[in-house]
């Protein structure tokens, strides 16, 4: 039910059908908005999570708004009745959520940079061509502490 990617084709390779069309086939489906509620609903200073709606709009994305399947799906631009509604071909989810502060940790590791030229070593060459210049600002230095660039955080 939560899946909100941009998927618009079935396993078979159908066209999804608009959500709020009525051909080939009429859905009857209303979409229902995704909405703010509180987490404690008795303490006006709770803090809100996300009740999602069932994804459905001006859109031909898979979705699987009435769990009726096991994987998200839509109607098809085919008229023939046997392939009024199919699953899409969407991936599953990994198993674990990134850890993109391991992940961040573990490149800078890889990577290993050892030359103070801290602009150059997160965002890339400062070169540039033509009539375009580099702000002298963002020309930052750092230092080289443990084999390892530091770059000034000084405002």
């Amino acid at each position: 039910k939560s899946y909100r990617g941009l998927a618009s084709t079935t396993s078979s390779g159908r066209t999804c059908q608009n959500w709020l069309a009525d051909h080939p086939w009429k859905i009857g489906i209303m979409p229902l908005e995704d909405e703010k509620v509180k987490v404690d609903p008795e303490d006006p200073e709770s803090e809100e999570e996300t009740k999602f709606g069932n994804g459905l709009g001006n859109h031909n994305y898979c979705r699987n708004p009435d769990e009726s399947m096991s994987a998200p799906w839509c109607y098809t631009m085919d008229p023939n009745e046997g392939h009024k509604k199919e699953t899409c071909a969407v991936p599953a989810c990994p198993p674990h959520a990134r850890d993109f502060h391991a992940e961040a940790s573990d490149l800078k590791a890889e990577v290993e940079a050892t030359d103070c030229e801290c602009m150059d070593q997160l965002y890339g060459s400062s070169l540039t061509t033509k009539d375009t210049a580099v702000p002298l600002s963002t020309l930052q230095r750092g230092k080289l502490i443990g084999g390892r660039c530091h770059c000034d955080r000084d405002p």
